[in-house]
């Protein structure tokens, strides 16, 4: 099964710790030659939403596919293209656990996500089979209106990548004459800002006396030009197993989100190097800041770029004292085996 990110693919396991059978669906699935040609007869943003809509319709109909289950995992949807998924979901029956990835957040900047939104909330209180999964925290951070009931929220840490673990053992240390690795991982989007973030990064190597070096792992066919005339490493991580390697070579992950996207939204790429042994320097939300430091504390959290160096000097002194025993306690609260249990039981 295909999914929007990796670290999703963990929770497929679900059922081997699940008392209870539960069904999976995804967006993430193979559009059919005629819609693709159908699509391509508009502008790309009109195409974009019909392929969408295509998936979302696609997707409650497979809900009816499933024979023998009690439950079903839905991993993605968009608040714009629920019209015809929460009939066919609610006309199934069974209890559906709806997974949210900025959907409240998306809510607050956009009319039409925030009539999806409305929509939503209202088939919560029609069709009580019909749950929302919440990451990390609750919603009691976000504006009232734009927050779920309790009788329909569950909450679930983002599971760890199981297929990564962290280069040190319990206990290992880096040698002392070690260059530790300082990364910038992802995509290059407006909404994942990282000019200053490189400035900051690349004066602290400057003037540092510890030896560092800057890794920047991004799809490097769509990678900005201004990359080039950056003093650092460039790997490619178009193909999965290349950002899984590049992830496995860094110490320390720096990272900033545009607070309008993600306020209220957790991060793949931090769960996916807190995996590998990253130590995380993050913007200071608070769905990252509870990825950040929970159950136990695997890096800082900036609301000021300036306080990057400084921190940059902590997380080294974490690393020589602590190398990265903390991440093995991190993980074991988001292995699926602690998650799974939070699916059992129907929420009374």
């Amino acid at each position: 099964m295909q999914l929007m990110h990796p670290c999703l693919k963990d929770l497929l396991l679900i059922p081997e710790y699940n008392q209870s059978a539960i069904a999976f669906i995804s967006l993430e699935t193979e559009l059919p030659n005629w819609l693709l040609k159908l699509s391509k007869l508009f502008p790309y943003q009109i195409g974009l939403q019909i392929r969408r809509e295509y998936r979302h319709i696609a997707m409650g109909l497979r809900a009816f596919k499933f024979k023998d289950i009690d439950s079903i995992f839905v991993f993605e949807f968009y608040n714009q293209h629920c019209l015809f998924l929460l009939p066919l979901l609610a006309l199934r029956g069974k209890l559906t656990f709806l997974t949210l990835h900025g959907n409240q957040q998306f809510a607050m900047n956009s009319k039409i996500k925030y009539l999806g939104f409305i929509y939503l909330k209202i088939y919560l209180e029609l069709f009580r089979n019909l749950k929302v999964v919440l990451l990390e925290i609750d919603d009691d951070v976000i504006p009232e209106k734009y927050r779920f009931p309790d009788y329909c929220k569950y909450l679930m840490p983002l599971p760890i990548l199981s297929e990564v673990t962290p280069r040190l053992k319990l206990g290992e240390r880096l040698s002392e004459n070690e260059t530790i690795k300082i990364g910038v991982v992802g995509m290059i989007r407006p909404d994942k800002p990282i000019a200053l973030i490189l400035d900051k990064i690349q004066q602290y190597i400057t003037d540092s006396d510890h030896q560092c070096e800057l890794i920047i792992g991004t799809p490097l066919g769509q990678k900005p030009a201004y990359l080039d005339e950056v003093k650092a490493t460039l790997l490619d991580t178009t193909k999965e197993e290349d950002y899984l390697k590049v992830l496995q070579q860094i110490d320390i992950l720096i990272i900033h989100y545009d607070q309008e996207r993600y306020f209220y939204r957790a991060s793949g790429v931090i769960s996916d190097a807190a995996s590998a042994g990253c130590h995380i320097i993050a913007s200071d939300y608070p769905v990252i800041h509870h990825q950040v430091n929970h159950p136990v504390k695997i890096g800082y959290n900036f609301s000021d770029f300036a306080q990057i160096p400084k921190l940059i000097d902590q997380t080294i002194e974490d690393i020589k004292n602590h190398g990265q025993d903390n991440h093995w306690q991190w993980r074991e609260a988001r292995t699926v085996r602690a998650i799974a249990p939070i699916f059992d039981v129907e929420k009374k």
